[in-house]
């Protein structure tokens, strides 16, 4: 971190305003590109369409960066009515926000006249709507649009065949620029074709694509279904009409906790009765429930043997691959560099082996306590013992988007929990569910 970035937070927190706005002109002024200048103009800045210009600079600067990706999660569920979560003191970067939030356009920068009022020690606008509410009534529709870096290596090569082809045609060998454009067109085509935005507003949801478009109430949606394979979550109505959202839109944790606030009985939760006398919650008419749903029962999820143990079969069938390498070399000359590079690979083929062992295979949902099952044994987590539970993304090489779930119990151990037949997106909506019917019991 910049010292000038060091210095205008520490100037923030004791309050002098003028002097923080100061050194974080400086240091954008020297590095317009400052990840954490930005995140600490987006911390302090009381305008929410300022804040949100912010953070969508930092994602422009760094697309996986957790603390933008959080804070615009938590404005996108402020608008969804519900209550604020508590603003902590900005220390450093990594302290700015402890909360989940949407986007909207890159702010300018320090030589704009306009940056000057953007920094202010004013706490944070409150949303609209009342933090009593547990409504999830959205005041505007909200997008969510297929993220471009998994389209990204399909376009290139998409662009670099239309252009060997056009060198072709100039050489006029015509005949041989077919094999390059005719790829190309498919590459394109594929990736127009996969784009897709998800509408979501008060009344249901809005799936659409170059190809087709869908919709479906959120009264009419009868149950879930994850196609991992095809990365997709279907919505699937009482007449088996199918709602495909993809899970390679950007903030797609949003879209399920969306889904998860207004139908939580799609993720086994009890729904309360409203009560009468009760405000009407905005956008239903209906009074509002005196309680959050209740989970109960019983849910067993499981993966499924090969997703759990392919790694396992990998890691065999490479020391057997090994081992014969090893053995069909006559008269090698083992020195001690062949030997540790044997052992290294060996090593290696044995980790493939034995990671899946420790992986969670079954997941035990029961009132008061959550069961994690490996092959070595269980471990029994209480709804108090858990300080979040979460989806996360993580970049693939290919270009894709994985999202997982992750359960951060006390003492800070991680459960990392995907690939699960049910659909990771499911489990997560069943454990927030059980989750907030009993940590505080």
């Amino acid at each position: 971190m910049q010292p000038l970035v060091q210095s205008a937070i520490d100037a923030a927190n004791r309050g002098e305003n003028n002097k923080a706005l100061e050194f974080i002109k400086q240091a954008l002024a020297a590095n317009p590109n400052d990840v954490d200048a930005w995140l600490v103009v987006a911390a302090v800045v009381e305008q929410p369409e300022r804040k949100r210009q912010c953070l969508n600079r930092v994602l422009s600067l760094d697309p996986i960066n957790q603390i933008a990706r959080d804070e615009l999660l938590e404005m996108d569920r402020l608008a969804m009515g519900a209550p604020p979560a508590q603003p902590a003191p900005v220390q450093n970067s990594s302290a700015i926000t402890s909360s989940p939030v949407p986007s909207s356009e890159i702010p300018r920068v320090p030589s704009d006249p306009g940056f000057a009022p953007v920094l202010s020690a004013a706490p944070r606008a409150e949303s609209p709507a009342s933090p009593k509410s547990s409504s999830t009534g959205l005041e505007k529709p909200l997008v969510f649009s297929y993220s471009p870096r998994g389209l990204r290596s399909l376009y290139i090569f998409g662009a670099i065949g239309f252009g060997m082809g056009c060198l072709l045609v100039v050489a006029q060998d015509v005949g041989n620029s077919l094999r390059y454009f005719i790829p190309a067109l498919f590459m394109v085509a594929f990736a127009l074709s996969v784009s897709s935005k998800v509408v979501i507003n008060e009344t249901g949801v809005l799936t659409s694509s170059l190809l087709s478009s869908a919709e479906i109430k959120w009264k009419d949606i009868a149950h879930l279904q994850s196609d991992s394979a095809k990365r997709k979550l279907k919505l699937i109505s009482k007449k088996g009409r199918v709602v495909k959202i993809s899970t390679q839109v950007e903030r797609y944790q949003l879209v399920i906790e969306i889904l998860r606030q207004k139908r939580p009985d799609l993720f086994g939760a009890d729904i309360p009765a409203p009560a009468r006398g009760n405000p009407p919650a905005p956008g239903t008419g209906q009074p509002q429930p005196t309680s959050s749903p209740a989970f109960t029962g019983t849910k067993i999820f499981k993966k499924g043997f090969f997703r759990l143990y392919s790694l396992t079969f990998g890691g065999i069938f490479f020391c057997l691959i090994l081992i014969f390498v090893v053995f069909s070399i006559k008269d090698a000359h083992w020195d001690l560099l062949s030997i540790g590079g044997t052992l290294l690979v060996a090593a290696f083929g044995g980790f493939l082996m034995v990671a899946p062992f420790l992986q969670v295979g079954t997941i035990k949902v029961e009132p008061h306590k959550l069961t994690l099952a490996t092959f070595f044994g269980e471990t029994e987590i209480s709804a108090s013992q858990i300080e979040e539970i979460r989806m996360e993304s993580v970049q693939e090489r290919r270009g894709g988007v994985k999202n997982f779930v992750k359960i951060i119990a006390d003492g800070g151990k991680n459960y990392p929990l995907a690939d699960f037949a049910a659909g990771d997106e499911i489990i997560y909506g069943f454990l927030m569910n059980w989750w907030n019917a009993y940590r505080d019991k």
